[in-house]
């Protein structure tokens, strides 16, 4: 249930408080007095749902200044709606600074007085029944975000708990093809090696998902990324070997991450572009380019069939195989590259047609980013 949407109302002069006080009060349970600019920060964050300003308290743009940055704290969910009321624009350079300052400039209303009290009321009323709505959205994005983690705890607990009896099968499997067998007995067993295998494959990526979430932004250092292409390169050589693979890269910048989590970006990326590539020399190229706000977009582009469009959506889901080999992977290595790069606060897309190959793209911010902050 989305708690009362009290009105914090900010004015110097007592016969205004009053007025607005005799049209407010009906539209909500609570109705506070708040002298300073001060005073309206503290509402804010006891959970105000509408914060009306006569236009002296913003003195000047300094104090615009202020309440600006305060309103830019706000978590995602929110939206603080501010009526500013003016009289003969004596503070308009104040207020057009409020909504230079706040990235939630749409929700800043000026209202010129004098102004009939219905058209107030209306107003209020609106801004109000608005906040509520953002209250229930925040209910239901918390209920999300606890039920997603219960399943991803869930999740985690079942994949290690599974390995261990899926290690004494692999290992009995692993036995019984050292005996002597009948071809349909070796065949049977083969299968199950094949299984085993396939299954301890998921787990560890589950595994490996579920534990992304856990790396903080203050363990992000400065990474070369050429020597991670490096790495990863070698964790796969014999993929690249038996394949006749080619893979090329331009100068690759430093960047500011985990190095063993874009380790594993680059890694499922190369390995993707080749296991999913009919050519019959798979070749992939790694680029990097600047943008804007010291970040870096790397491509990781490849000759193989590509993916249809009507395929492309959904390609970073959880267990989604979009490749020609359907059967090969887990079906989590793209949707665990999204949750690292988002955890680097990036983006990842990828870009495609039918027999045109891929180009798989995501950006980091530069290395030079965490000096010019």
């Amino acid at each position: 249930m989305p708690p009362p949407a009290h009105i914090v109302l900010a004015t110097y002069g007592e016969q205004n408080r009053t007025a607005l006080r005799k049209i407010l009060e009906p539209l909500s349970p609570v109705c506070l007095n708040a002298a300073s600019i001060a005073a309206v920060a503290d509402a804010i964050e006891n959970e105000a749902g509408l914060v009306i300003i006569t236009e002296e308290v913003l003195a000047d743009k300094r104090t615009a200044s202020l309440l600006g940055a305060c309103l830019n704290t706000q978590p995602n969910w929110s939206d603080l709606p501010i009526i500013v009321l003016m009289r003969d624009c004596r503070r308009f350079a104040s207020c057009i600074a409020l909504l230079n300052e706040t990235a939630h400039s749409r929700s800043v209303l000026l209202l010129e007085l004098p102004l009939k009290r219905e058209v107030l009321s209306s107003v209020a009323r609106t801004a109000l029944q608005n906040r509520q709505r953002q209250y229930v959205l925040r209910d239901a994005l918390n209920q999300l975000k606890a039920s997603n983690q219960t399943l991803e705890n869930f999740s985690h607990t079942a994949a290690h708990e599974l390995r261990n009896p899926l290690g004494v099968l692999k290992n009995s499997f692993d036995l019984l093809e050292r005996t002597t067998l009948t071809p349909r007995q070796t065949k049977f067993v083969e299968m199950g090696q094949r299984t085993a295998g396939s299954m301890n494959q998921t787990l560890n990526a589950l595994l490996d998902y579920g534990k992304v979430r856990s790396q903080s932004a203050q363990a992000f250092t400065p990474i070369e990324m050429t020597a991670v292409v490096s790495d990863a390169l070698s964790g796969i050589q014999t993929l690249i070997f038996e394949r006749h693979a080619v893979i090329s890269q331009c100068d690759l910048p430093a960047v500011q991450c985990n190095y063993q989590l874009l380790d594993q970006i680059v890694s499922i990326l190369n390995n993707n572009a080749i296991v999913h590539n009919d050519a019959d020399i798979p070749q992939v190229n790694v680029s990097a380019h600047p943008q804007p706000n010291h970040r870096i977009l790397f491509s990781v582009s490849d000759n193989g069939a590509g993916i249809p469009e009507n395929a492309q959506g959904d390609i970073f889901e959880m267990f989604n195989r979009a490749g020609k080999n359907r059967t090969d992977g887990s079906g989590i290595g793209l949707a665990l590259c999204r949750r690292v790069v988002e955890q680097h606060q990036g983006n990842i897309s990828v870009r495609s047609a039918a027999g045109k190959g891929c180009k798989f793209s995501f950006d980091l911010a530069s290395a030079h980013s965490a000096t010019t902050q």
